[in-house]
């Protein structure tokens, strides 16, 4: 699709100055009123964006939130609080929403000679309107990427949430000062080069590398952890989305594969890794995954839910597994028990692994309690108190490899804060951050399906199968919503506590997903006063979800400023898959009484009778069509018996390195159809008692 425009971007100021319609640059565009410049500059220059940019953005956020009943509606401030944030992100992310604002800026100029912003509100209500509705992928993502931001950074205020009615943010708690945080060293606070030795490195502290590192060190070995984030504690759990996003999250939660839908994928960037940042959901993965392994690529018996059996149930002791509290439901819970009965499916609340939930409501932006048993407060403390050293903000270049075997890494201290690495620009004449040099006898690589890859290329390992960054799979998710004539205050309770597991054979899992009142707003793809008259409506609103067992593969590459680059594209048996998906959870809703049922499929807005329900599925959704996301990479670096296709064998050791072990997400072979922590830890364990014999023989 093309919008009949030669658009060089690298030209924005030139584009800028000749596209400046009379009353555009001092007016309002819909009343002709004087605006008063916006802060920042004489031209109204703000941080991260142009005067002009500023303007764009504002008449945006008019046309895709106008104020209703009592919310208010979008314009100059959200555009401000855009330009601010702008500068706190990776530039080439910054790059890429100037684009799009420009893009956006200059669609409607073939159809109506004037720019977006030069247009009165109602024709501004209307362009959004069509991107809305179109069929065409590229439009709708469009949209999506300029929204996304304004939206969040428009509800992202105590008075929205005081508005609905809904919590802002929990009050600050005390860290207590256990006696094995001696062992942490915050590689910020370091400002010389060092050299340390141990016996076994291990990069990551998520799933994968704490559950090895508790396991090396519980056996006398000496282990150093490395952790590019940093290490938060309760008092950095506020429950602000926004917070998180900045500090917990890889790139600020904006990575994205590209294919023939684009789908957000989420990973955390902390002590903790993305299990800091899930949702606590603890399944082991089903034998018939475990027998697709040894029947369709040689691995042995010990890939079983019999062989790893042990190891699960050492991981649930740890993580203190138990089905979710009926307490702490929410609304949600009995809502989806009543339909799913009324249809004969089987359901209840699904294993976790926070026993001392109260139903906070935050488990995605960090347990406020410490009832999540997440790897920051369960295996990283617990291999610290067995001698094990952690430190953070300590980002990995290379793994130092000397005559085919792996000796150890070469790390920076200190990045990511104000240098434009996941956060904030490059600082003018910032000296040279502290380098760190690690010799070991073994290492253990866990820095995720996203970027272990990265890292085993720059150091020239795991080459030879040609299968590094590939075989990517990623359980794409999605929701649908529902409105009822009684409250659901979707923001209290476990927020994923209960499931649907009537269809897990068919790679169907419905687990739950409600949303804060600020990321519910980014969930909605309408615009105008439909949306604004829906956010009004959203403590009556329920939102339930699903994920599926893809067949789907993609690949991950290098992308602009060291970031990774997803390619997906969702093969048609994986579309159906989700289409069914979102029929199925229609007519739960339905069934449990919904009086609006909203299924976010382009072309299909609301289900709300049987013979809706019944069109749905008449129609053939484009994978374009579905609002997908995904919280689970896998298989970028898969263990496998043969090297000409696959990293590691059945011991993690990769297949071209002697010393060198994968333990993550990336070495899981395929996709579990469940969520996949639990089989990280478990594999992890049993690696680690490989290599801790080997280090001991």
């Amino acid at each position: 699709m093309t919008l009949g425009l030669d658009l060089d971007f690298g030209r924005l100021p030139a584009l800028e100055r000749r596209w400046l319609w009379p009353g555009t640059a001092k007016q309002d565009s819909e009343t002709g009123a004087e605006r008063a410049p916006a802060e920042g500059g004489s031209r109204g220059e703000e941080p991260g964006l142009s005067g002009r940019e500023v303007r764009i953005a504002a008449a945006l956020a008019e046309a895709a939130m106008p104020p209703g009943r009592f919310l208010d509606g979008g314009g100059a401030a959200t555009a401000s609080r855009l330009a601010a944030w702008l500068s706190s992100i990776p530039p080439h992310l910054a790059q890429g929403l100037r684009a799009a604002l420009w893009a956006m800026e200059l669609a409607p100029l073939p159809t109506r000679l004037r720019p977006l912003s030069a247009l009165p509100l109602e024709e501004r209500m209307e362009v959004l309107r069509g991107f809305e509705q179109s069929r065409a992928l590229a439009l709708r993502s469009l949209l999506r990427a300029v929204l996304t931001p304004l939206r969040f950074l428009h509800f992202d205020r105590p008075e929205m949430f005081q508005h609905v009615g809904c919590r802002y943010e929990l009050p600050t708690v005390r860290d207590e000062a256990p006696r094995w945080l001696a062992q942490v060293t915050n590689g910020r606070e370091i400002e010389e080069d060092m050299e340390l030795e141990c016996e076994v490195l291990v990069i990551g502290t998520g799933a994968g590398g704490a559950a090895a590192a508790y396991e090396l060190a519980s056996r006398g070995h000496a282990v150093l952890l490395l952790e590019e984030g940093d290490y938060h504690r309760r008092s950095s759990f506020s429950g602000r989305p926004a917070r998180a996003y900045r500090d917990m999250y890889r790139n600020h939660g904006l990575d994205m594969a590209l294919g023939n839908v684009g789908i957000p994928v989420f990973s955390g960037r902390a002590v903790g890794g993305s299990t800091v940042i899930n949702s606590g959901t603890c399944y082991r993965a089903p034998e018939s995954t475990f027998a697709s392994w040894r029947g369709g690529m040689g691995l042995p018996a010990e890939f079983s839910s019999e062989g790893l059996a042990p190891y699960y149930e050492r991981v649930e002791r740890m993580l203190q597994v138990t089905p979710a509290d009926p307490l702490h439901l929410g609304a949600i819970g009995p809502i989806i028990r009543r339909g799913a009965e009324r249809l004969g499916y089987r359901h209840g609340p699904l294993p976790r692994n926070a026993p001392g939930c109260d139903g906070q409501g935050v488990c995605c932006f960090g347990c406020p309690t410490g009832a999540k048993r997440s790897t920051d407060v369960s295996y990283v403390p617990e291999a610290l108190k067995r001698g094990a050293q952690l430190i953070t903000a300590a980002r990995v270049r290379t793994i130092d490899i000397v005559a085919g075997r792996a000796r150890g890494a070469t790390a920076v201290l200190g990045e990511g804060r104000g240098d434009g690495r996941n956060g904030g620009r490059a600082r003018t004449g910032a000296k040279r951050r502290p380098r760190l040099v690690v010799r070991a006898e073994a290492v253990v690589v866990a820095g995720g399906a996203l970027m272990t890859p990265l890292l085993l290329r720059r150091s020239g390992a795991c080459l030879t199968s040609g299968m590094l960054g590939k075989n990517l799979s990623i359980h794409p998710a999605s929701k649908v919503m529902a409105l009822f004539d009684d409250r659901i205050d979707q923001w209290q309770g476990i927020p994923q506590g209960y499931q649907i597991d009537h269809f897990a054979d068919e790679g169907l899992m419905f687990e739950g997903g409600s949303l804060p009142f600020d990321v519910a707003a980014l969930a909605v793809p309408w615009t105008g006063r439909r949306f604004t008259e829906l956010m009004e409506q959203y403590p009556r609103l329920a939102t339930f979800g699903f994920m599926i067992k893809d067949t789907s593969r993609g690949e991950v590459r290098l992308g602009p400023g060291g970031s990774p680059l997803l390619l997906y594209t969702m093969n048609q048996e994986d579309v159906a898959k989700m289409q069914r998906g979102i029929e199925l959870l229609c007519e739960v809703f339905l069934a449990a009484g919904a009086r609006r049922v909203l299924p976010l499929v382009a072309g299909c807005d609301e289900v709300n009778s049987p013979g809706d329900l019944e069109r749905l599925r008449a129609r053939r959704i484009k994978a374009g069509d579905l609002d997908v996301a995904a919280f689970h990479p896998l298989g970028t670096c898969r263990v496998g018996v043969d090297p000409r296709s696959s990293c590691v064998g059945p011991d993690h050791q990769a297949h071209d390195v002697a010393g060198l072990y994968v333990c993550d997400g990336s070495a899981i072979p395929s996709s579990l159809g469940v969520n996949p922590q639990m089989t990280i830890m478990a594999m992890s364990l049993r690696a680690a008692e490989i290599i801790g014999d080997r280090l001991s023989s």
